[in-house]
């Protein structure tokens, strides 16, 4: 779901931009577009602070702490016990493509994921109570192309992108597509508001079609920005310096492992998901000119994970564990974008 919202961010962002002004002179020209291209690389970077998934590239170590789990095989009870997530991610955005209104970019990302399970009562004699340490990484590339364009005089924005995920370097074992439609309703001082749905083909995907609705309001008054991302993200953001600003709410997200079970008659290529929320505060600072350190932390609460067979529905799972909410810490760094052209 990253994704779309990179997308929807983008083409907002370039909805706002200065039209291209036509001068006479070659030489004049191009002066007055390098100056414009300065004046809006720089208003992104500066859009970027506020929207995290618009910087250039982000790395992250989440510790989620121990969390209570009740697990079931095939609708039986297998054990319970307390469980520790480590995590690291990282991600990067580029621009591959450009011409007119249309551009293609490209996201890398990497996310390398350790499951530490301990106090193990088992309620299954094949499944013993040793405690159990599972380190699993998954890579991904997506593709995207957007494009604005104007219906009946407003703005209307298009974008297709295409995901490959993976657990090694020899083959693909996911392809998920997605598509979105986003007409901005209202832009003003003060506050924006873009609607649009999302159609998402993908086997683990909750739902084939999402609405989308991204809502942002600033409190002069008080200096705070509200940012509704639905169904990414609530937040409440506050800058507290020309350096550092601080926020709370809640996010959306979620992690998708490959498992080879080697234990028949279960399916040997499986692949687990789990949906989490996280809500909570965020410090960051402005350390240099493109770069921000950041430390996040609050609850951490997922809904129910799930295993089941790679060419099969979510809803076929032969496994399926629910945890508890637990505290949370995460430290980042990220980079505002710093690639002005290709």
């Amino acid at each position: 779901m990253k994704y779309l919202f990179i997308a929807i961010l983008i083409n907002a962002f370039i909805s706002n931009t200065i039209a291209q002004t036509t001068v006479t002179a070659d030489a004049k020209q191009a002066a007055v577009q390098r100056m414009k291209d300065s004046l809006t690389f720089e208003a992104l970077s500066n859009y970027a602070q506020l929207y995290p998934l618009l910087r250039q590239g982000s790395f992250s170590t989440d510790i989620i702490g121990n969390a209570s789990v009740h697990s079931k095989l095939n609708g039986n009870d297998l054990y319970e016990g307390k469980m520790k997530i480590t995590r690291i991610r990282t991600n990067f955005n580029l621009p591959l493509a450009q011409w007119g209104k249309n551009r293609i970019t490209g996201t890398v990302g990497y996310q390398q994921q350790r499951l530490q399970t301990t106090e193990i009562r088992s309620y299954n004699p094949g499944f013993s109570e040793q405690n159990r340490d599972i380190t699993k990484s998954t890579g991904s590339f997506t593709a995207t192309f957007s494009r604005s364009d104007s219906i009946f005089n407003h703005l209307v924005m298009y974008s297709g992108g295409i995901s490959g995920i993976s657990d090694e370097l020899s083959s693909v074992k996911r392809v998920n597509y997605i598509g979105t439609v986003t007409v901005p309703l209202r832009r003003s001082q003060f506050s924006s508001l873009t609607v649009g749905l999302a159609v998402i083909l993908d086997p683990s995907s909750v739902s084939p079609v999402v609405p989308v609705v991204s809502y942002w309001r600033k409190f002069k008054e008080s200096d705070l920005d509200l940012f509704v991302d639905l169904p990414s993200r609530v937040i409440l953001r506050k800058q507290l310096s020309k350096r550092s600003s601080a926020s709370l709410g809640s996010e959306l997200g979620g992690t998708l492992l490959f498992f080879d079970v080697d234990h028949p008659p279960l399916p040997q290529n499986s692949i687990y998901t789990n949906v989490e929320i996280r809500s909570g505060a965020t410090f960051e600072y402005l350390l240099t000119k493109k770069v921000i350190l950041g430390v996040n932390g609050g609850l951490y609460t997922t809904t129910a994970s799930r295993m089941f067979d790679h060419d099969a529905q979510p809803n076929t799972y032969f496994y399926r564990s629910q945890a508890g909410s637990v505290p949370y810490i995460s430290f980042s760094v990220s980079v505002l974008p710093f690639i002005k052209r290709l």
